[in-house]
């Protein structure tokens, strides 16, 4: 190459990375290479495209004629070979060249270059032969080009979406925040969301440059040195501070996020986060336990010592001169006995003794052993170890069973002999068995109509005058406390069906340890 030809060209390549520069869209880089490249190679026409649905779509030409009316597919012709080999293409004859698809009968040889993996550039010549090694190495130096400026501009349109995601979602997160930068050590304000302005009562023109503890940090705590985040910006920080609001004083939990950059600045995030009234309904919650505990007191000691001394009085009465209302008294009694047990079962709701792994089986036995079952069988199915707190799931068993003995002989309306006889002589047959994340217990009496389905779990339902309400309502309690879902539906032989269901099927490890089935007739 001449020594003038060289240095046009070097001012050539100067002018087009210059102009390629100012382009803001990836179109406009294609048009200006377009017609930029006229002053580095010899052509009479010049083409680029990209592939778009399996085909060329032209995206910048300078001969509108060299545009097909209808789009090369990507695996035709020269553009085809170009972009399958990833190679340049010079084809010095296309007459002769058996994958030339030409546009026009006019041009005689090709210089096909690819544009990354998804593109071509070509340009066209009237003349055979018309494109050398020096046309070929000037074509390869403009994709090159072509192709950096693309990724820029790629890039900085994906940097600016993510700016302005992360500008909304700062703008429209709940919590007060603001965006900061440390200089001298100080830390000052960049910008402010809406949410630190309602909460502060400060605009926006107001804080920014300005010191956070100007504006925000007491004057007592500046000075102590684990409130003093604003010299470690480096460390995240998760602190409760008080600070002056616009409706006056509030706790807040303060996260310090700190951000790195590039250009040496030391930047980050600071969230308010108000705790006032988490704190508020905590206090209140613990007021309620105490309140709670006291009751819970009242109740097993200043309620079950005079009941203790009426059953003593009742049993010397009885025993001197038995009628039917001394007895309407002892089952006053009885139902009070219970309904203290029951009240302060679900006194310690979310108290657990810690989960093990349980037997269903000997859970199951066990709670049957307890509960007055009369003539009722118990049927076991295959066993299985549960992850459970062992007495809570005694608890959870006896109150199933005694809810299905009191129920199960007669209807919940009547209470007959004639129930009892045609029900087989037997009050009720319950079962027990594995399911597959959890267990369920079923009975054989009357069952619970749909629409009362959700009422049973509700405190004070029952059917009958001695029951006490609550059995059922411990019963879901015990379940959530364990995390199992509880299912009410109807049984296979009609009566009700309780299955309950683990929520979080990994936690623990579950076995089946028996395939048979066990019967218990009491």
């Amino acid at each position: 190459m001449p020594p003038n030809r060289f240095q046009n060209t070097v001012d050539q390549l100067g002018t087009l990375i210059s102009g390629l520069d100012t382009c803001d869209t990836i179109d406009d880089v294609y048009d200006h290479a377009v017609l930029a490249a006229e002053n580095l190679i010899e052509f009479d026409a010049a083409i680029i495209c990209t592939v778009e649905g399996g085909r060329f779509e032209p995206r910048a030409v300078n001969v509108d004629r060299l545009v097909p009316a209808d789009p090369l597919p990507t695996g035709d012709g020269i553009a085809g070979k170009t972009l399958e080999e990833g190679r340049t293409v010079v084809v010095d004859d296309l007459e002769t060249e058996s994958a030339a698809v030409p546009a026009s009968e006019t041009f005689r040889s090709a210089l096909s270059i690819p544009l990354g993996r998804d593109g071509i550039i070509q340009f066209h010549s009237r003349e055979r032969a018309a494109f050398s090694a020096v046309d070929r190495q000037l074509g390869e130096l403009l994709v090159a080009i072509v192709t950096n400026v693309r990724a820029r501009i790629t890039y900085e349109a994906e940097l600016g979406r993510q700016r302005d995601r992360f500008a909304a979602l700062f703008e429209n997160i709940p919590d007060a925040a603001l965006q900061y930068r440390i200089e001298d050590g100080t830390q000052l304000v960049d910008a402010v969301n809406s949410s630190f302005i309602r909460t502060f009562g400060y605009d926006a023109t107001e804080v920014v440059d300005e010191p956070i503890e100007k504006l925000l940090v007491p004057d007592d705590e500046r000075a102590e040195p684990e409130l003093t985040y604003a010299m470690d910006a480096g460390r995240r920080t998760d602190i409760e501070v008080v600070r002056e609001t616009s409706a006056g004083s509030r706790l807040f939990l303060l996260r310090n996020v700190p951000v790195a950059t590039g250009d040496g600045t030391t930047r980050g995030y600071l969230i308010y986060t108000d705790l006032t009234e988490l704190k508020d309904r905590e206090r209140e919650l613990e007021r309620k336990n105490e309140r709670l505990d006291r009751f819970a007191s009242i109740v097993s000691h200043d309620l079950r010592n005079p009941l203790n001394v009426a059953n003593g009085y009742l049993k010397l009465a009885m025993g001197r001169r038995p009628s039917d209302e001394l007895e309407e008294i002892e089952r006053a009694h009885d139902r009070m006995d219970r309904l203290i047990d029951d009240v302060l079962t679900l006194a310690r709701d979310g108290e657990t003794d810690g989960f093990e792994q349980v037997s269903l089986e000997a859970a199951a036995r066990q709670a049957w052993a307890n509960v007055s079952t009369e003539s009722a069988i118990l049927e076991i199915g295959p066993d299985r170890l549960i992850e459970a707190d062992r007495g809570r799931l005694l608890q959870l068993f006896e109150n199933l069973f005694r809810n299905s003995v009191e129920h199960g002989s007669t209807s919940p309306a009547s209470h007959t002999q004639q129930d009892a006889v045609e029900h087989g002589g037997s009050d009720v047959r319950i079962r027990v068995e594995s399911l597959p994340n959890g267990f369920a217990v079923a009975d054989d009496g009357p069952g619970i109509p749909p629409g009362e389905r959700d009422a049973v779990f509700e405190s004070g339902y029952t059917t009958g005058r001695d029951n006490t309400g609550l059995g059922l309502v411990i019963v879901r309690q015990i379940s959530e406390v364990h995390g199992w879902t509880v299912d009410l539906t109807a049984g296979e032989a009609g009566g009700a069906r309780f299955e309950f269901t683990d929520r979080s099927p990994d936690r623990g490890a579950e076995l089946d340890i028996d395939d048979g089935a066990s019967e218990v007739r009491r």
